[in-house]
């Protein structure tokens, strides 16, 4: 075998010049090229023996946040990855079959709540909220990402008049779970209680299970809002115990940490759940929330945006798992462009070609802190810009941005309520929406949150496109156009993409009517989870 300082210095020679020819490692080593093929088979030989695990556990899990679980060969790079790690999982959790006979089984599920008191009974924690509301009274109509309408209280949503005026068609005979009928009126209740109300002109019943709706303006997508409309019975005293959804609580109280849902024996849409039962367990301390899932009291801890960085100092080897969509959200700097420094398109680029999105990719999905050393050299003149945020995780994005251009103020402008007008910049997290149908409020030259007075007649003329179509395909190209013509009008700089994510021992099988954590609430009653046995 050859020299073991011969080795390294070929493996050194080649570290520095990759694509370096058998002659020139040769010529660089002082060896024969005879002598370097030799070499580099010995060295093949023996890597599985020199080469160590080069990726840490956190490593893994943000590779792991970068793949699509739903393309096999991703899918099966993932179980590689898993493997790594040591872990694996306990069973599958997803949707079932049509007609599948499937064995009873249950699911404890875990929120992170920043707040150590519930509420009361009529304004539970928001986060608990979301979860009762939808579990416990269903939608008038769900959607699914793919464009599909599945309905609920309702069967049907047509247009009258183009897509201003529609037509809602309730299911005959809707009642709640104590027999009484549910109305047209409690059904008006909840639109005007949603957050469409300010496009509602008009709602007048049309027979006895039709009504009829105005709109302010055209809204193609007016069907698709009706997912988060679930009307409430205006008849009952008592909170989630009335319903018409496919869970009721069997006990409730405002200081409850542990809910427990039983099935609706009188659930409208019929069918038996095999989820028999769930529980709802809340968390104010995030180590307690990963102890819970380690030990295997619970499925899923659902992981929101204001709780991902108070995880980060509670490693945990249970796989993370990433929702395949999240909404168009992302971590964005909007630009104010109306006065220097921004004003000049060439610091704007200077701006966007410095920001390290590396470090704040590791931040946002590892916790990872760069250290100020360690942060790239300025290649160009530093100039300062002032960061408008509100406080959390985005105090350290400001700095890091504000770093990448020599800032000397690091310290973001805190935001409550308006935008300081000495800010040349905003960071936030703007949710486009639903097929982009938040878009326009950002960037239409009249919408309501164009941060800093962005204006362009072609972008205006492509939201008119927008808002004539509902077709999911067509607004998608139109939304990634706008997004990329702002983008270069340096409107916006996005930063990086906000996901959401949960731990879980179970193997979440997304499909299109999985692809949301919201899909999951509203769809409990046609989950399965099938448990691996313990050997």
């Amino acid at each position: 075998m050859s020299k073991v300082d011969t080795l390294l210095k070929l493996i050194a020679y080649q570290k520095q010049h990759p694509q370096a020819s058998d002659e020139e490692i040769a010529q660089g080593i002082g060896i024969s090229a005879r002598h370097v093929r030799r070499c580099q088979k010995e060295v093949n030989l023996l890597k599985h023996q020199l080469a160590e695990p080069a990726l840490q556990p956190g490593q893994i899990q943000f590779m792991l946040s970068l793949l699509n679980r739903r393309e096999p060969d991703q899918k099966e790079i993932a179980q590689q990855l898993q493997k790594q790690m040591g872990v694996s999982y306990t069973g599958t959790l997803r949707i079932k079959q049509p007609n599948e006979q499937t064995p009873l089984s249950w699911l404890e599920i875990g929120e992170l709540s920043s707040s150590l008191e519930m509420g009361s009974l009529e304004r539970p924690d928001p986060i608990l909220s979301y979860w009762l509301h939808r579990l416990c009274y269903d939608p008038l109509l769900m959607s699914y990402w793919n464009g599909e309408i599945e309905g609920r209280l309702a069967i049907g949503c047509e247009p009258v008049k183009g897509n201003s005026q529609w037509q809602l068609t309730l299911r005959d005979d809707l009642r709640w779970s104590d027999g009484k009928p549910i109305t047209l009126e409690e059904v008006i209740t909840a639109f005007y209680e949603s957050r469409i109300t300010p496009t509602i002109e008009k709602i007048k019943p049309d027979g006895k299970t039709q009504l009829r709706i105005q709109l302010s303006q055209e809204a193609p997508l007016f069907p698709f809002h009706l997912r988060s409309i679930c009307p409430v019975p205006s008849h009952s005293s008592q909170p989630y115990r009335v319903i018409s959804g496919a869970y009721r609580v069997k006990r409730f109280s405002p200081d409850a940490m542990d809910l427990r849902f039983e099935q609706n024996s009188d659930y409208y849409r019929g069918g038996d759940s095999s989820i028999d039962w769930l529980t709802l367990r809340r968390f104010t301390h995030p180590a307690n929330a990963i102890k819970a899932v380690e030990n295997g009291t619970l499925d899923l801890l659902s992981i929101h945006l204001h709780s991902m960085q108070s995880l980060y100092q509670f490693p945990t080897t249970v796989p993370c798992q990433q929702w395949p969509f999240f909404g168009e959200t992302y971590y964005a700097l909007f630009l104010n462009r109306q006065h220097e420094p921004l004003s000049d398109e060439r610091n704007c680029r200077i701006l966007k070609e410095a920001i390290d999105y590396r470090a704040i990719n590791l931040y946002l999905r590892m916790g990872q802190v760069v250290e100020e050393e360690n942060l790239s050299p300025l290649p160009h003149s530093p100039f300062d810009i002032r960061i408008a945020g509100s406080i959390g995780v985005f105090r350290y994005l400001a700095y890091l941005i504000g770093k990448s251009v020599g800032s000397s103020v690091v310290n973001p402008i805190s935001v409550k309520g308006e935008i300081p007008e000495e800010a040349d910049a905003f960071l936030t997290q703007p949710l486009f929406g639903f097929w982009y149908s938040n878009l326009s409020l950002f960037f239409h030259s009249e919408g309501e949150h164009n941060f800093f007075g962005y204006s362009n007649p072609q972008v205006d003329e492509m939201f008119s496109q927008l808002d004539a179509t509902a077709n999911p395909g067509t607004r998608r190209r139109i939304g990634r156009q706008v997004l990329s013509i702002v983008q270069e009008d340096f409107a916006v700089i996005l930063l990086a993409p906000c996901f959401l994510y949960t731990l879980s021992p179970l193997e979440i099988q997304f499909d299109y009517n999985l692809t949301h954590l919201i899909d999951l609430i509203q769809n409990v009653s046609q989950l399965t989870v099938e448990r691996h046995r313990s050997s």
